[in-house]
């Protein structure tokens, strides 16, 4: 691989480059430099926030400030929706034969239930 830090980007250095942009972990002292400068200007807006890797893994809740996305109007969501289903089906509507299924596993679904 190539040590000029003006070196252009070819499939001989590609790997390396990837190490100096962040991509993959740096392997040694040039891509570290390259790293270090191309980031020098970042706002890491984490810097005073500390995951705790064993809640992750025991799969308890980390954090009290979960965001939640609500549409603003649920005619809207509903609209969406609707476009996608037929985006689904290619403009078509349902043929008879599948509502006519889907019909008898809901009453299917609906007698175990009982």
């Amino acid at each position: 691989m190539g040590t000029n830090s003006r070196s252009k980007i070819d499939n001989h250095n590609l790997e390396e480059w990837l190490r100096s942009t962040g991509f993959l972990f740096p392997t040694n002292e040039l891509e570290i430099i390259r790293f270090n400068k191309l980031y020098a200007n970042y706002d890491f807006k984490l810097k005073d926030a500390s995951i705790d890797a064993k809640s992750i893994i025991e799969g308890n809740s980390c954090s009290n400030n979960i965001k939640v996305f609500k549409p603003a109007k649920n005619d809207e969501l509903n609209s969406e929706i609707g476009e996608l289903k037929m985006a689904a089906r290619k403009g078509q509507e349902v043929p008879k034969h599948i509502i006519d299924k889907m019909m008898q596993k809901h009453r299917k679904n609906d007698d175990s239930k009982e």
